[in-house]
């Protein structure tokens, strides 16, 4: 503790309370990132944020809490929208909670923006299994093993079975077949009933990578989703302007894949005060998409930037 308060409250360098205590500097090192490491010392990110807009987004949109940055960095705002989403996570998760990822770049950014071995006794789920062998991106298992890495080796993670079928049939067959598993089935539900959802929303655009992509793995192309009125999509759950899913025969392939957590359960999620669910979603080309979300009550927390936050408001 004599190591802490020279450090982090006097400000003292790592050589000066070395000599002070008559150890090696190396020694000290040790002794802060051992501190770090088991929760003794909390870090809060100064982040620009603009308060008046995050209290109307409350206010407007029904939600827990929201989370704006100040838009005009220099940086990529996917980068700095993990970053955002990272420290909001961190104050509200705790040890030994189930936490749930669905995927996405700027998912993949936040969970970089997270520090390691912050968290003890986590367990981790995919919100959904890959329904192809086809594509390689950020897909919700790949980004359990990633925030994995950051907690091990204090941390349990699971996975959901990768499949590609192009049927509603195929698919309705297949699941009741994987669910007789024992073990895929204790994941699943699991998976439905996480403390924490963090989620990304995307939007429909050409090639753009994620559902988009994987909708023409289905034959559906970006032009055919807008004339169904997909505005958006999270967690591979298509939904249109008002947040309603869209659920057309084209489409129910890729919406009732094997083991996805659906639309509706992310809504019964958000509405259970003593979970979060936590969107990430940022950029003026995804207004369209975020705002979707918002009036379909996916989530209960949105982390976005301060020109689609005013646009959402009308300012």
């Amino acid at each position: 503790m004599q190591c802490l308060e020279l450090y982090y409250r006097q400000g003292q360098a790592q050589k000066d309370i070395a000599k002070t205590l008559g150890i090696s500097a190396a020694t000290v090192s040790r002794l802060l990132k051992r501190a770090f490491d088991e929760g003794l010392v909390h870090v809060e990110l100064d982040l620009p944020r603009t308060q008046d807009l995050e209290m109307a987004l409350v206010q407007r949109f029904g939600l827990r809490e929201a989370v704006v940055i100040a838009a005009g960095g220099h940086g990529d705002i996917r980068e700095e929208l993990g970053v955002a989403a990272a420290a909001y996570f961190e104050k509200v998760a705790g040890h030994g909670q189930r936490i749930g990822l669905s995927c996405g770049f700027t998912l993949y950014q936040t969970i970089h923006a997270l520090r390691e071995r912050r968290f003890r006794d986590l367990v981790l789920y995919p919100l959904s299994g890959e329904s192809t062998l086809k594509l390689v991106d950020l897909f919700p298992n790949t980004l359990v093993g990633m925030m994995a890495a950051k907690y091990r080796p204090h941390v349990t993670a699971y996975a959901l079975p990768v499949q590609h079928l192009v049927s509603a049939a195929q698919i309705d067959r297949e699941r009741r077949r994987v669910l007789r598993d024992r073990e895929v089935r204790q994941i699943y539900d699991a998976a439905c009933s996480v403390d924490i959802a963090l989620a990304g929303i995307g939007m429909i655009a050409e090639q753009t990578p994620g559902f988009c992509s994987l909708a023409e793995a289905y034959g559906v192309n970006v032009k055919r989703l807008r004339q169904l009125g997909v505005v958006g999509e999270i967690n591979y759950q298509p939904f249109d302007a008002a947040g309603r899913i869209v659920d057309h025969p084209e489409l129910r392939p890729l919406t009732r894949r094997v083991l996805s957590v659906d639309g509706a359960r992310l809504q019964a999620l958000s509405r259970d005060p003593d979970r979060y669910v936590i969107a990430v979603a940022g950029g003026m080309p995804k207004l369209d998409a975020v705002k979707g979300a918002l009036a379909g009550r996916f989530m209960n927390v949105i982390v976005t930037d301060q020109d689609v936050a005013a646009a959402l408001l009308g300012r």
